[in-house]
């Protein structure tokens, strides 16, 4: 009987150490689709819904800002159609890419700023160069940094672009992220905000 007792007390102790999967976060968020953000300290993870972790905490991931059921604005990491923003600083500037549910890196940081992504697409914010000239005393062209929108697919691959530029920003935007200009209306319409602040409605 003694020997029974020890037997139990001992399957006791061990089920609670084992019931136990994750200890010392400091924050749990609801699930988005498969997968909820937790965090300790700075960084973030991902558990699935048998609590385990399936990305390791990290701390390039994008927090997304949405409303709880008290209405109140809270920020955590999520999955969207297999992907999660991340951000890398190169130089000044913070660069936007995604990765999958496995944490690979599978849409390298590029853009300036991008979405989240929504039925397959995400908006993000490309910069290119354009010359507008050629300085003859200190004997270099001249550019002008220019900001273009575009759809991409989960892929990467540009899809559309938006037709509404935005000349003569800065090389390095330390401005914080830019505000996108375009906005998902329905699986395949985007709205564009022009120049003179109409709204066009494009396919693709």
């Amino acid at each position: 009987m003694k020997k029974l007792l020890i037997l139990i007390v001992c399957l006791g102790f061990y089920a609670a150490a084992f019931s136990q999967i994750l200890s010392d976060i400091d924050e749990v968020y609801p699930f988005h689709g498969n997968f909820a953000a937790i965090k300790k300290a700075n960084q973030w993870a991902f558990i699935d819904k048998e609590g385990k972790k399936t990305i390791d905490f990290r701390s390039d991931l994008v927090l997304t800002n949405r409303l709880n059921s008290l209405n109140q604005t809270i920020s955590y990491p999520v999955f969207n159609d297999g992907r999660c923003l991340i951000r890398k600083l190169m130089g000044d500037t913070y660069y936007y890419g995604f990765i999958n549910e496995k944490g690979v890196e599978v849409i390298k940081p590029q853009f300036l700023y991008a979405t989240n992504f929504t039925n397959g697409y995400a908006i993000v914010v490309l910069t290119s160069k354009d010359s507008i000239g050629f300085n003859v005393v200190l004997n270099k062209a001249v550019v002008s940094n220019i900001m273009e929108e575009y759809v991409i697919n989960t892929a990467g691959e540009l899809v559309k672009y938006l037709y509404n530029p935005r000349k003569n920003v800065q090389a390095n935007y330390k401005g914080g992220v830019p505000i996108i200009e375009s906005k998902f209306i329905a699986p395949n319409l985007v709205a564009v905000k022009t120049k003179n602040k109409k709204w066009e409605i494009h396919q693709f």
